[in-house]
């Protein structure tokens, strides 16, 4: 399965929030990660799929945009994306498939809570270029909240 470095509960490697832990973490991903995360999707989505948290109730509709627009982007099919929300949606997508991450996902209320930020992050990062790939894919925006 795809694996995530750990990370330290203190600010790690002088991160000073979360939209720059994201871009740093993403900025690590290789074309080898890219690919191997294209590999995992199928499995991924029946993970993502299979997700209860009533707590954090977009969590499945965002992870769903975000797998949908990693294997659009990667296979050409909607070129608008750019490296870097690319990249970053890897890493979101890594990272919520990782079971032990800064809160485990079996913590009762707030295990996904960690997940929900890292990718409503990624999406408000790049809120432009997700809004045009819901224009594309004929997805209301305002069934995703963009902002993090």
């Amino acid at each position: 399965m795809i694996a995530v470095a750990e990370v330290s509960h203190s600010r790690p490697n002088g991160v000073e929030s979360i939209s720059e832990y994201v871009a740093q973490r993403a900025a690590l991903l290789t074309p080898e990660h890219l690919d191997e995360l294209r590999t995992e999707l199928p499995l991924l989505n029946l993970r993502f799929a299979a997700i209860a948290a009533p707590q954090f109730p977009h969590l499945q509709q965002h992870l769903k945009v975000l797998v949908n627009f990693f294997e659009d982007t990667a296979a050409g099919v909607f070129p608008a994306g750019s490296d870097a929300s690319r990249k970053e949606t890897a890493f979101a997508l890594r990272y919520t498939a990782k079971e032990t991450d800064i809160i485990p996902d079996v913590v009762p209320e707030i295990g996904y809570a960690d997940d929900s930020l890292i990718v409503r992050t990624v999406l408000g990062r790049h809120q432009d270029v997700f809004r045009d790939y819901c224009r594309f894919r004929k997805i209301r925006c305002s069934k995703i909240s963009l902002a993090p």
